[in-house]
C-alpha cells in the first residue's frame, strides 16, 4: 500500500454532536503497517465531565482544565490531516463532532466498522476493543484518544490483508455494487482492487448460487425419511437406561469428573416413563440436577429402539447449541447409538439462494443492502451453511434486509428449489435433515406457532420435551402476536412501489422484454392503476397515525409524553371516545383502498400467469417477491382491520409510542390465554409431553403451571438441587430500609447501601432491578462513589449487550452489575467473580402492562392468583443466578423488606432452598457479608 491516511479518534463528553463537547484527539499517519507520525491533545469542553464518561476514558475535570479549547486545536488537527484518507471505527461519530466545528467537512472517509462487518461476518461483536482482540492485536482499547487510534490502524491493516485473500470477483462485485451509494467503505475496497490488479493475482472464480455455496453434506438434503421400526411404540428397559447413570456405568466411564446425582436418575426414570407408556409430565429440577442428560438418556434411547421422532424445544439459543453441539454428541458417543440429531429453525433463519441471486442481479438500493450483501457474499466463501446465526447482524435495518433474503417465501416448494438450485436451498436441507432425524432440537417461538400454521416447518412428532418450560407461555405469546409501526407499513409499500420503483418497477422492466406490445400496455395502465392505489394508500395512513397521536394526546390530557413512552390499552370505553371514532373513519378510508389495492394486484399476477403460460425463470423471483410484499399488506390489512374495529375478546389490542422526539406510534396485539391452544395442539394430540425446568412451582405446587398451560391431565416430580444452600448461601434480609413505595427516602437507601456494601466486598455484586428507571438512577448515584474505590459499575442499558456486559463483569477483579430483566436468569457466572447477589425490589409485573391487565381480569383474585405467582417465579430464577456448582459460596440479599412485612412475603422466602437466613439491618449488612464470604 503506497498511500498514507489518518487513523482518527475522539473522546467526547455524549453521543450528541449538539450538546456534547470534545475533550481529546487523537491521529496517527500510517503507510501499510508503519506508522509514520502521532500527535494527541487534552481539549477544554467547558463544562463538567460526566462521572461515567470519567469512569470510560480516565478524564477528569483536573486534566483538562488547562488544555486548549477545541477552536485552538483545529488548525493543527486539519494541517496533520491534510488531504489523507480518514479513517475511524464509526468514523461518522468523530466526524459528526468535527463538521460541526466546520472542520474535516470535505475529507475521504473510511469506516473500520463497515470493513469489519463484511470481511468479519461471524464476529459476535464490531467494537474496536473486541475487534482487536479477535484479530490478535497486543493493543490496549483503553478509550484515550492516541490508543485508539493506534488500535485502529491496526485493526484497518490487518482487515486491508484479509480483503486482499479474498476471490477478486467478490471485491470487483463490491466495488461495481457501491458505486451509487455513498459509502465509507467504497475507497477501500476499490484500493484493494488497484491493489490486486497490480500483483496481477488470477484468483479463483465466485460461484454463483448453487449448490457450491453451501457446505452441506449431500448426504443430509438425500437422507431418507425416519422409518418405523414397531406398529406401535415399545417400552424402554427403565433400570437398564437408568443404570447408564449409576456409579460404574456407561457415563461414569465415558465421561471424567462425572459425578452420580439421585436426583437426575430419579427424573430420568420418570421422563423414560412417561415416553414408554405415552403420558404427559411436569418436571421441575432444581439447579445443579443435570436435567439435560436426564431427558436426553430415554428420549435418545426411546427414539432409536421405535423409529420414532422426538422434538426438544428450548428458550434460549444458547441451551440449543450446548444441546446440539455438546450434550448430544456427548451423548451419542457414549451409548454408541447411530442417532441421528439436528437443530430445526423457522423459514426467515435460513438463507434463500434465489432470493439473494436478485438482489445481486438488481443490486443494493442501501447502504445496509450492500453491508448484509457484502457479509454474506464473504461468508459463503468462508463456508457459511446458510443459517443466519452463523453471521451478526445489528439492528432492525439489517433485520428487514435479512427478512428480504430469508426463505419466508411460504410459496417456494421443494421442487422449485430442485429445479434452481439443485437442492442447495439451506431452508430444504434443514428440513430434510429433520425429517431423517430421531432427535430435532427447536426453540419455543417456533413450536406452538408451527403447530397452529400447520406443521410446515417441524416433522411430524408424537413426543415432546420442552426445557426452559417456564417460559414456554411468553415466548408463544410473542410468537402469536402482531406488532406495527407506520415505518413497517411504510416500508412494505416502498417495496412494493410503482411503474418506476420497487418490486412493481423492477417487474415491468422485466416484461418489457417478453410481453407483447398489446399485452405490455395492458399491463402498464394497470401498473398505473396499482401505482396510483399505493400512493393513496400511503395518503391514507398519514391520517390514520395523525389520527393515532391525536386518540394518545387524548388520553394522556395533552401533557408531553413520559420519558418512558406511552401505552393505552383499548377497551370498550375508549372506543366509544370521539377521538377514537376519527381513528375508525382514517382506517376506514385506508381499508377500502388497500383491500382494492391487494384485489387488483392478485388479478394482475393471476393474468400474467394466463398470458405468460410457463411463468419464466427470471420472472419467479420477481413474483415471489411480490406475493411475499402482498402477503405482509393483506397480513396487516387483517390485523389492523380487528384490532380498530373488529376486537376479538381472546385477544389484546394496545397503542403505544415511544418518549422520544420522533413520534413512534406502534399499534400491537396479543393472546389472552395460551393454554387452549396447548391443549388442542399438544396435550391432546401428542403421545408423551413432558415438561421441565429449574423453576415451575410456586408456593410449593404446579398449580399455577397448570392453569396457564392447560396441564391439568400431566403427571408431576419436583426434584430439590443437589446443592448445599445451607452451608454455601447466607440470605440476608434487610429489615429497616423504607418499602418501595417510600420514594426518595427508599431510593437513597437503596444506593447507601450498594455503595457500602460494594466496597466492603470489593465489587463481585450482581444487582437486580425491576425498572430501568431505577436502574438508571442508581447508577447515576453510586458511580463515581464506587470509581473512588476503584470499582467499576456497568449497567444494563442501550449500549453494549448483556453478553458483552457479562464478560466485561467476569473479567473486571471490582465490578458492580447492574441489570434488569434479561439479567433475572440465564447469567451464569461461576466461582469467585459473582460473589454477592442484591434483589433490590420483588419482581411483580407492572399491573397497568395490557397483557398483564389483560391476563389479570381472566382471575376471581388476579393478585394471588396470578401476578404472585409470576412474581414467585422470577424471584426464584434471579436467586439461582448465585450458586452455579457444588464448589460456589456467596451471599444473597434483599432490598425489599415486604418480604418480611406482607403476608404473602412468606411465600417468597418459602419457594427458596433452605439458607442461612439473617433478617438485620442496613448497617450490619457489609459485616456480615464479609465474614460469610472469608474476605
Amino acid at each position: 500500500m503506497m498511500t498514507s491516511l489518518v487513523a482518527l479518534d475522539l473522546e467526547t463528553t455524549g453521543t450528541d454532536p449538539t450538546r456534547d463537547a470534545i475533550i481529546e484527539i487523537g491521529v496517527v499517519r500510517f503507510n501499510g503497517p508503519r506508522v509514520e507520525e502521532t500527535w494527541s491533545t487534552l481539549v477544554n469542553p467547558g463544562r463538567p465531565i460526566p462521572p461515567a464518561i470519567t469512569q470510560l476514558t480516565g478524564i477528569n475535570d483536573l486534566m483538562v482544565r488547562d488544555a486548549p479549547p477545541i477552536h485552538a486545536v483545529l488548525p493543527r488537527l486539519e494541517s496533520f490531516v491534510g488531504d489523507s484518507v480518514v479513517v475511524g471505527h464509526n468514523i461518522g461519530f468523530d466526524l459528526g463532532f468535527l463538521r460541526r466545528q466546520r472542520a474535516l467537512t470535505l475529507v475521504e472517509a473510511v469506516d473500520t466498522y463497515e470493513l469489519a462487518a463484511i470481511l468479519m461476518p461471524s464476529a459476535s461483536r464490531y467494537n474496536l476493543g473486541s475487534l482487536g482482540q479477535l484479530l490478535g492485536i497486543p493493543l490496549p482499547n483503553s478509550h484515550r484518544a492516541l490508543d485508539d487510534a493506534r488500535l485502529t490502524h491496526a485493526v484497518y491493516h490487518r482487515l486491508y490483508e484479509k480483503a486482499l485473500s479474498l476471490p477478486i470477483e467478490i471485491v470487483q462485485e463490491l466495488v461495481g455494487l457501491s458505486e451509487s451509494l455513498d459509502w465509507m467503505g467504497y475507497w477501500f475496497f476499490s484500493e484493494v482492487l488497484r491493489q490486486r490488479a497490480r500483483e496481477g493475482i488470477q484468483a479463483r472464480q465466485v460461484p454463483r448460487p448453487s449448490r457450491g455455496w453451501f457446505q452441506t453434506a449431500d448426504s443430509e438434503w438425500m437422507a431418507r425419511p425416519l422409518e418405523l421400526r414397531t406398529p406401535a411404540p415399545v417400552a424402554l428397559d427403565i433400570d437398564e437406561a437408568a443404570a447408564l447413570l449409576e456409579p460404574g456405568g456407561v457415563f461414569s466411564q465415558y465421561m471424567s469428573g462425572f459425578e452420580y446425582r439421585s436426583e437426575q436418575v430419579a427424573m430420568l426414570r420418570a421422563v423414560a416413563q412417561a415416553l414408554s407408556e405415552g403420558y404427559h409430565l411436569l418436571v421441575e429440577a432444581g439447579t445443579g440436577t443435570g436435567k439435560s442428560f436426564a431427558y436426553l438418556i430415554p428420549a435418545a434411547l426411546w427414539a432409536w429402539k421405535n423409529g420414532r421422532r422426538v422434538v426438544i424445544s428450548t428458550n434460549t439459543i444458547t441451551l440449543q447449541e450446548q444441546l446440539i453441539k455438546k450434550d448430544i454428541p456427548d451423548l451419542l458417543a457414549a451409548l454408541g447409538l447411530e442417532i441421528r440429531a439436528t437443530v430445526m429453525k423457522g423459514r426467515g433463519n435460513y438463507l434463500c439462494p434465489r432470493r439473494l441471486e436478485a438482489l445481486r442481479q438488481r443490486g443494493p438500493q442501501s447502504v445496509e443492502e450492500l453491508r448484509i450483501l457484502g457479509k454474506i457474499l464473504v461468508w459463503l466463501w468462508e463456508g457459511g451453511s446458510g443459517d443466519r446465526n452463523e453471521i451478526t447482524l445489528h439492528g432492525p435495518v439489517e433485520r428487514e434486509v435479512w427478512q428480504r433474503l430469508s426463505a419466508e417465501d411460504e410459496e417456494c416448494k421443494a421442487e422449485t428449489c430442485l429445479k434452481r438450485t439443485g437442492g442447495a436451498c439451506p431452508f430444504y436441507r434443514s428440513r430434510q435433515a429433520a425429517l431423517a432425524s430421531h432427535l430435532v432440537v427447536v426453540n419455543h417461538a417456533l413450536l406452538l406457532a408451527d403447530v397452529v400454521a400447520g406443521n410446515r416447518v417441524i416433522p411430524d412428532y408424537e413426543a415432546l420435551i420442552v426445557d426452559e418450560a417456564h417460559h414456554l407461555e411468553e415466548a408463544t405469546t410473542n410468537a402469536l402476536s402482531y406488532r406495527v409501526t407506520r415505518e413497517d407499513l411504510a416500508r412494505m409499500l416502498r417495496e412494493l412501489g410503482g411503474t418506476s420503483s420497487g418490486i412493481l418497477g423492477h417487474l415491468l422492466v422485466q416484461l418489457r422484454g417478453i410481453l407483447r406490445p398489446s399485452d405490455f400496455a395492458a399491463v402498464n395502465r394497470e401498473m398505473q392503476v396499482l401505482t396510483d392505489l399505493a400512493f393513496q394508500v400511503e395518503q391514507g395512513l398519514v391520517q390514520f397515525f395523525n389520527a393515532l397521536e391525536m386518540f394518545l394526546e387524548y388520553e394522556r390530557e395533552g401533557q408531553p409524553v413520559g420519558m418512558y413512552g406511552q401505552q393505552v390499552r383499548l377497551l370498550p370505553a375508549n372506543r366509544h371516545q370521539p377521538a377514537w371514532e376519527a381513528v375508525e373513519l382514517a382506517w376506514g378510508a385506508v381499508h377500502e383502498r388497500l383491500v382494492a389495492l391487494l384485489a387488483r394486484s392478485e388479478q394482475l399476477t393471476r393474468a400474467l400467469g394466463e398470458v405468460l403460460g410457463l411463468t419464466p425463470e427470471e420472472l419467479e423471483d420477481a413474483l415471489g417477491t411480490l406475493n411475499g410484499v402482498l402477503r405482509r399488506l393483506n397480513e396487516a390489512d387483517h390485523y389492523l382491520t380487528t384490532l380498530v374495529s373488529q376486537p376479538d375478546p381472546a385477544y389484546v389490542y394496545w397503542v403505544e409510542t415511544t418518549g422520544s422526539n420522533i413520534s413512534r406510534v406502534a399499534l400491537q396485539i396479543a393472546p389472552i390465554h395460551i393454554g387452549t391452544l396447548m391443549e388442542k395442539y399438544l396435550w391432546n394430540e401428542k403421545r408423551s409431553v413432558v415438561l421441565t425446568s429449574a423453576t415451575l412451582t410456586t408456593q410449593g405446587n404446579f398449580d399455577y403451571l397448570r392453569s396457564r398451560l392447560n396441564a391439568y391431565t400431566a403427571d408431576e416430580l419436583a426434584l430439590d438441587s443437589p446443592f448445599d444452600y445451607q452451608n454455601s448461601t447466607l440470605l440476608y434480609v434487610v429489615n429497616d430500609i423504607p418499602e418501595p413505595n417510600g420514594g426518595g427516602d427508599y431510593q437513597r437507601k437503596v444506593e447507601q447501601t450498594l455503595v457500602r456494601l460494594a466496597k466492603a466486598t470489593g465489587g463481585r455484586m450482581l444487582v437486580l432491578f425491576t425498572s430501568y428507571a431505577q436502574l438508571r438512577r442508581t447508577s447515576e448515584a453510586i458511580t463515581a462513589r464506587l470509581l473512588e474505590a476503584d470499582i467499576q459499575v456497568y449497567e444494563q442499558g442501550e449500549g453494549a449487550s448483556s453478553n458483552l456486559l457479562l464478560e466485561s463483569f467476569r473479567e473486571s477483579e471490582r465490578a458492580v452489575l447492574l441489570g434488569t430483566r434479561a439479567f433475572w436468569e440465564g447469567v451464569d457466572i461461576p466461582g469467585e467473580a459473582l460473589s454477592v447477589l442484591v434483589i433490590v425490589r420483588l419482581p411483580f409485573d407492572v399491573p397497568s402492562d395490557p397483557i398483564v391487565a389483560a391476563r389479570a381480569e381472566t382471575f376471581d383474585d388476579p393478585f394471588n392468583e396470578y401476578q404472585l405467582p409470576e412474581a414467585i417465579l422470577r424471584f426464584r430464577q434471579g436467586f439461582g443466578r448465585l450458586i452455579r456448582t457444588q464448589t460456589d459460596r456467596g451471599a444473597v440479599v434483599i432490598l425489599d423488606r415486604r418480604v418480611i412485612t406482607k403476608g404473602y412475603g412468606k411465600a417468597f422466602l418459602d419457594s427458596l432452598p433452605q439458607c442461612t437466613m439473617r433478617i438485620a439491618s442496613m448497617q450490619e449488612l457489609p459485616a456480615a457479608v464479609v465474614r460469610w464470604l472469608n474476605l
